[in-house]
């Protein structure tokens, strides 16, 4: 009698135990979530207004190259990696699917091959090692898109080694709350439009500490260039993360690696 009423003992308590419960991210002491800042294109605006605003807030940011930046501006790229901002790979050309916008045809994704694209993209790593002396890559995918000749290259990219993670866009809330669920090569980001607001940028903040989760902002230009964020609501959202310290602010590989657990191996 008494076994049995141990064995259902056991039974309801592993009932009670709710079946939907998903484990958390393993972040930093005192740290309640991450939000990671990228840019895009390897923008004048990044050199002369994004960074300084991370650095006057005391954050460091990633930004993803693409190879055809002017040769003049190599040392202030390196001057920023030597600053401890991240580097990552957009490939040399940024090759987009046709008609996404003015480009010249062969740079067009459907003009690609597989074997093409990684080849390029490991061309855009040896450029990157020039710059700063990493070995470690993490990458944005140009336009969002993992198309080389109409077939998706994740697979060979995956395969290759030449890249650790993948950011990509986001149809949906754009930020990961369950570890379970977050594919290194598929790493989703939000951006904005160029409408948007301090306010508005720091809901997207609230929404992910409220989970718990990782964020990662896509941005392009910051003040200036093209598909542009104002400078005042870049700062404004700086100054709020600088507010709340249990935030954890972190280039895309330092969070990525906490959050695949590859810092606790």
């Amino acid at each position: 009698m008494m076994v049995r009423a141990l064995a259902a003992l056991m039974a309801a308590l592993l009932l009670a135990i709710p079946a939907t419960a998903k484990p958390g991210f393993n972040w930093p002491a005192g740290k309640t979530s991450a939000i990671v800042l990228t840019y895009d294109d390897s923008l004048v605006s990044h050199l002369d207004i994004a960074a300084p605003q991370l650095e006057a807030a005391g954050f460091r940011g990633t930004f993803f190259l693409n190879g055809t930046f002017p040769v003049a501006l190599m040392p202030r790229w390196r001057a920023l990696a030597a600053n401890g901002h991240e580097l990552g790979n957009h490939t040399i050309f940024h090759p987009c699917p046709a008609g996404s916008f003015k480009m010249d045809p062969q740079f067009e994704t459907e003009r690609y091959t597989i074997p093409g694209m990684i080849r390029e993209i490991g061309a855009m790593n040896t450029t990157l090692f020039a710059i700063d002396g990493q070995t470690q890559r993490t990458m944005s995918l140009p336009c969002s898109v993992s198309l080389a000749g109409g077939v998706d290259y994740t697979g060979a990219l995956r395969a290759s080694g030449l890249i650790r993670y993948v950011r990509t866009g986001s149809n949906d809330g754009g930020f990961v709350s369950d570890p379970a669920q977050l594919d290194p090569f598929r790493v989703p980001s939000r951006s904005f439009p160029d409408t948007v607001t301090a306010e508005q940028l720091i809901a997207y903040v609230k929404e992910v500490q409220a989970k718990g989760g990782m964020g990662v902002f896509m941005f392009h230009g910051v003040g200036g260039d093209y598909l542009v964020n104002s400078a005042a609501a870049h700062r404004g959202l700086l100054n709020y993360l600088k507010a709340n310290p249990e935030i954890w602010v972190a280039p895309f590989q330092t969070v990525m690696d906490r959050a695949t657990g590859a810092t606790l191996r």
